[in-house]
Order: C-alpha cells, then structure tokens, then sequence
C-alpha cells in the first residue's frame, strides 16, 4: 500500500526514453556505440535497485558513484556490467574484485594497491582508466597517460575494459573547451584503439550525446537526460535541449490535516505568511526532512483537486502548510501533486529547482529513503 507521501516512477517513460535516446545514436553514427546508465546517488533519486532493475534488459552497463553501490546491484541480482566511475580505499578491493565491479584507476598508486591484492590472491581486476581531458576533477594527466597503461597491460592480474574522461562544458553547444576535450580524447583513443581493438573509449555525458555527436566514440553515459531532463534548466517553455524525453519522477501526498482559519493569522515558524483574509489552511506530511526544500517555503505551489495552491509558510522538517482559499475543497486523504501532473495542471521539476537556485540534478538527488519509490 501506498503511504502518505511516494515517489513514482514511469518505468515505461524511463525505457521509452533510453531507446529513444539509443535512436538518436545510431543516427549521428555509424559505430555500434553501448549504453551506460548512471544509478550512482539513488539512479538520481529514481531509486538504486528498481531502476536498474527495470532497464537492465535495454542497457550495457551501469555506473556508480561508490563501491557499496554497486554490491547493492549485485546483491539485488543485477548481472550487466558496473562499472565505479568513483575513488576506491585500500580496504575496497577485496569487495570491488569478488562483486565483479569494474574498477576506475586514475593513479599508478592506485593501480599498484590493486596489483598487489590481485597478485597475493590470485585474482583478475577488471579495470577502466580514467584520463583528465580539462575537467580537473579526478584522472591521469595525458602525459602520464602510457606510463600507467604500460603498468596495467604489462600485468596479468589486469584486464584493461577502457578509457574515458568526462566533459567538463557539454551543456553548452559549440564550446571551445568541449571540442579541446574531444579532440584530445579522440587522439588518445585512436592511439589506443590501434593496440587494443575490443578496448571501450567512452566520453559522452548527456550533454555530449545532445550538443556533441563528435563524442560517442564506443559509449556513452547520458544520466539525466535518461531520466527525462536537459542537462541545465530549460527556458520557460520547459523545453529539452534534447527533444522527445520525458520525466518519469512524479512525487505525491495526501492532505493531512484541514482547519479555517481568520484573517491577519500567521502560519507556520516566525509567521511568515500572514493570511490576508479568512481562509482554508491544509497540512502536508512531507518536509524537508524528506528533501522537499525549504526554499520552496510562500515560494512553492501544489495541485490539489487539479488546482494549484500556494505553499502557506516556512516548510517544517515533516511538514507544510497550502492555503486553498475560502473557497478551496479539500478533504483529508486527497491527492496533493508536489512534483508531477493533475488534470490539466503541470509541476514541472525544473521549475521547483528554478525556485530554489539549483539544478534538477539536486533535486531529485535530495529526496531521501523516508520517501518510498513506487514503480508502475
């Protein structure tokens, strides 16, 4: 049973956007190019397991932030391909190997620390390297970029399954530094490619699979544009730079409470919305506790009933205020829309991370396991 407040997620939406995204591939290229799906951070709030578990039979890969990510999907018996776009400790490596996790190496440090394990206990490490085109992030520098291909294909304990960098500017077409990136990268897989044929050269985030066909090469890593949202906040048509996805995250509540209250009456912490009239004031049960944002306080709306409402007050840490007016109808136990559709009536994600300054990313990334996901 559902409880007060869910996340649902369109799985249908979210393969439809996957294949779509696939179609837009094949024609920018003729090379048959593999999909890696990020899950890292909750599959973006989506949910970690039902995602990748929804969507395992369209993709290749899968990508996580951290090790314990990826034991997740394997405990839940994921079988594709994951691989750790993040940095490993020491204590790591055992449970990377014995999870069947491909590891990135960004270091011959690091590098070293798997050898070592690998040859103590006999084993094989599945590996990508990751190379610093100008993101400045994490990555070998390009010219320290062989001695550390060198290391790994020089030892048996290694299997080398790729190189990738990142893009630091994608979401903005015709950047100079993306195409610097691209460039660079090209040479280093070229080179690459020439010495290990079946070797997987991946770049591409959501913003280069829009704005750069240039930088497929052999996979690509669109995260949330897979999920049905531009890379940066659309205009105020909510537009998608890349066109035809769709968001498949809706998030839903129930009304909890009702009470009329008088005019000149303040609302919720340090009476910051004072009602102007006699109204109707209903409570929500979901807070920024859950990771609905406190900036969204007399700033946000709801639909209720397929009508928006404003956000009464200061957002509490498990609930929130709406006035629906005098005229308002709502009974305990009603649909509230917090993200999502209702009759003819949209909240679209982007604009609630317009309120708050931020980005869609953040958003969705902020609701936490209090909420449960519910897939349909």
């Amino acid at each position: 049973m559902y409880q007060h407040t869910r996340i649902e997620i369109n799985t249908q939406r979210l393969l439809a956007n996957i294949r779509l995204i696939r179609e837009f591939i094949r024609s920018k290229t003729t090379n048959v190019v593999k999909y890696c799906l990020p899950v890292k951070a909750n599959a973006y709030g989506h949910g970690l397991v039902g995602v990748a578990t929804a969507v395992e039979d369209v993709v290749d890969y899968f990508g996580v932030a951290q090790v314990y990510e990826g034991i997740k999907l394997r405990t839940a018996g994921i079988t594709k391909p994951i691989l750790v776009f993040g940095a490993f400790a020491d204590d790591e490596i055992e449970e990377l190997i014995t999870n069947n996790l491909e590891i990135t190496v960004s270091s011959l440090y690091k590098a070293q620390l798997i050898a070592k394990f690998c040859l103590a206990r006999n084993s094989l490490a599945h590996v990508h390297i990751k190379v610093d085109t100008g993101m400045n992030r994490v990555g070998v520098r390009v010219a320290s970029l062989a001695g550390l291909v060198d290391f790994i294909t020089d030892n048996k304990c290694f299997v080398l399954k790729g190189i990738y960098s990142h893009l630091a500017k994608s979401d903005t077409p015709n950047d100079e530094v993306t195409y610097q990136q691209i460039e660079q990268f090209g040479e280093i897989a070229t080179k690459y490619k020439q010495q290990y044929p079946e070797l997987l050269c991946h770049l591409a985030n959501s913003g280069g699979v829009s704005n750069y066909p240039q930088s497929l090469f052999d996979m690509v890593r669109p995260g949330i544009l897979s999920y049905g949202y531009a890379s940066v906040l659309p205009n105020s048509n909510n537009d998608n730079s890349f066109g035809g996805v769709r968001p498949c995250f809706s998030l839903y509540s129930q009304v909890a409470y009702f009470k009329v209250v008088e005019a000149n009456q303040g609302i919720s912490y340090n009476h910051q919305y004072i009602t102007k009239n006699r109204t109707r004031i209903v409570t929500i049960p979901v807070g920024y506790g859950d990771g609905y944002r406190r900036a969204l306080s007399n700033r946000g709306d709801v639909i209720i009933g397929g009508n928006k409402y404003p956000v009464a007050g200061i957002i509490c840490m498990d609930m929130f205020m709406v006035d629906i007016g005098i005229n308002g109808k709502a009974h305990i136990g009603d649909e509230v829309v917090l993200i999502g559709s209702q009759g003819n009536q949209n909240i679209y994600l982007e604009d609630v991370a317009r309120i708050c300054d931020t980005i869609t990313y953040e958003i969705l990334c902020g609701f936490n396991e209090r909420i449960p996901r519910v897939y349909i």
